[in-house]
């Protein structure tokens, strides 16, 4: 377990590997923890970093905070206190996709490239219990249904409801179609097709996607919400070809553009 602090504040953090750097970002109810898996798989390639957010896991729980502004803030402060000089792969889920996005549309000379995995494209993607003050009800019944979720739902009672609820609030009025369309990085999309959390579509990435960019939209149609905990070796398998090298060796984008993947 490592900390470091930040302003007032203490930031809980992970980290193993060597190579290239790449930070994972946990969404709603959720911790470093359930990255651990998949940060391990890069670590034989990669320099892997996963902390928590302001309001979960061993954070500090300030709900000053509590703000989308502040978490895209907070990875900004993360990689200049860790001292990370080099372009970075963001890994973001849910909440932390629409952090890495926001961060790599500011700050794209700090982004190798993003995976985002069940990213809410616009506020209506996002399920209205997370928004109504439910939220803490909702995930335990939700988690309660496979023991796949258990890194998360070990984590449940160290969350602060008040920073689920207030973010997942402002994220409601958010639509990130233009904070894709700004991206020149490589970009991989994943989402369950499943996802009752954040709602997603293959019709609304075709929207808003460039055909002549590194662009990858991947649904995995045995999946829900975390897909790194229900499919575990097809979801690293996605991630190690899209962080080994330029991301563009071993996935096509026609190849993978509507594929189901199992």
């Amino acid at each position: 377990m490592s900390i470091t602090v930040i302003g007032d504040n203490i930031l809980h953090y992970e980290v193993t590997g060597r190579g290239s750097p790449v930070i994972f970002i946990h969404g709603w109810l959720g911790s470093w923890r359930y990255w651990w898996p998949t940060m391990q798989v890069l670590s034989s390639h990669s320099r892997t970093f996963a902390f928590d957010l302001w309001g979960y896991g061993d954070s500090s729980k300030n709900p000053e905070k509590y703000s989308f502004t502040s978490y895209v803030e907070l990875l900004d402060e993360f990689v200049n206190q860790l001292g990370i000089t080099q372009p970075v792969t963001l890994i973001g889920h849910a909440l932390g996709a629409a952090i890495s996005t926001r961060f790599a549309r500011l700050r794209p000379d700090l982004v190798e490239g993003i995976v985002n995995v069940a990213l809410p494209v616009t506020g209506h993607s996002i399920n209205t219990s997370l928004t109504n003050g439910k939220a803490t009800n909702f995930m335990g019944k939700y988690l309660q249904k496979s023991k796949s979720y258990s890194p998360v739902s070990q984590e449940l009672s160290k969350t602060d409801s008040a920073a689920v609820l207030s973010v997942a609030e402002q994220l409601s009025f958010y639509d990130f179609k233009d904070d894709l369309l700004a991206l020149d990085c490589p970009v991989l999309v994943v989402f369950g097709e499943h996802d009752t959390i954040v709602r997603n579509s293959t019709k609304l990435y075709k929207n808003i996607w460039q055909e002549d960019v590194n662009r990858y939209v991947i649904v995995l149609e045995d999946s829900d919400h975390f897909p790194m905990l229900e499919q575990p070796a097809v979801f690293n398998r996605l991630i190690q070809d899209f962080t080994v090298g330029d991301g563009q060796k071993t996935i096509a984008p026609k190849q993978y553009w509507h594929r189901r993947t199992r």
